[in-house]
């Protein structure tokens, strides 16, 4: 029962999100702002999966390239409820119906094969940064159980390096069911429809989202040490125990420091 009373309530709440999708694209004027209307249909999505969010750390206003280990779906929402910020996502979804609609109305920004397309993503983002934007991207690539974390891949730290903007790293750290299972994880062979059920008959959940200190890039840094350094701090909360040793006692001494 729990399942089908909140599936209607999100059923109700997707016919919403495809009003403002209407309402963003139809705006004669362009002057309507995205971010805020994703964040309260965000907010609004959180509730209804009765998924409560803790925030730790201090934020950081401004122009900033957001940067997450990526456990689920659900990481967009939560940190769209947290964030006025523009997602990156791969190009094929923006061809997907309601998700495709809901994430072109926010602004999305996508990646592209081929020749050229990174950098023209790139360039993308490093105006929409020196605009006083925030963009935030899930470098690992892919998702994992949330007890390990995968390489980021550096490319896209180059829009922080380009724009002069400081890298905020955010980990996500989700509670788990009594017998341990982590229910919000969008890995293996799961479909949407399957991962969402899971999430529809859970009682309730909470997701961390702790702030990590922000990274401005420093003269001459590249976007692998960027990359490398915004890792590190991650996780440092998520999986500190797959940190080197040498990283370890670095983040101790940081921590005793504090």
């Amino acid at each position: 029962m729990r399942a089908i009373f909140r599936g209607a309530r999100l059923i109700s709440h997707l016919f919403t999100g495809i009003a403002l999708v209407l309402l963003v694209t139809l705006d004669p004027t362009r002057r309507i702002a995205r971010e805020p209307l994703t964040r309260w249909w965000n907010s609004r999505l959180l509730k209804i999966l009765n998924i409560r969010l803790r925030v730790h750390g201090q934020r950081l206003d401004g122009a900033q390239l957001i940067v997450c280990n990526h456990i689920s779906w659900v990481d967009i929402p939560v940190i769209a409820a947290s964030e006025l910020t523009r997602f990156v996502s791969k190009v094929e979804v923006a061809s997907w119906p309601i998700a495709g609609w809901l994430s072109n109305a926010a602004g999305s920004f996508y990646i592209r094969r081929g020749a050229g397309g990174t950098k023209q993503l790139i360039q993308a983002l490093a105006a929409h940064l020196r605009g006083g934007g925030s963009a935030t991207v899930f470098p690992e690539g892919t998702t994992t159980e949330g007890d390990r974390m995968l390489k980021f891949q550096p490319r896209l730290f180059a829009a922080a390096i380009d724009s002069g903007c400081p890298v905020q790293p955010i980990a996500l750290c989700y509670s788990r069911a009594a017998n341990g299972e982590n229910i919000a994880a969008f890995v293996g062979e799961q479909t949407l429809t399957n991962n969402l059920n899971r999430l529809l008959k859970e009682r309730e959940m909470t997701v961390e989202l702790i702030y990590c200190a922000p990274i401005r890039p420093q003269a001459g840094q590249d976007r692998a040490a960027l990359a490398q350094a915004a890792h590190a701090a991650i996780c440092a909360v998520v999986a500190p125990d797959s940190l080197p040793s040498s990283q370890q006692e670095a983040e101790q001494r940081e921590s005793l420091a504090a």
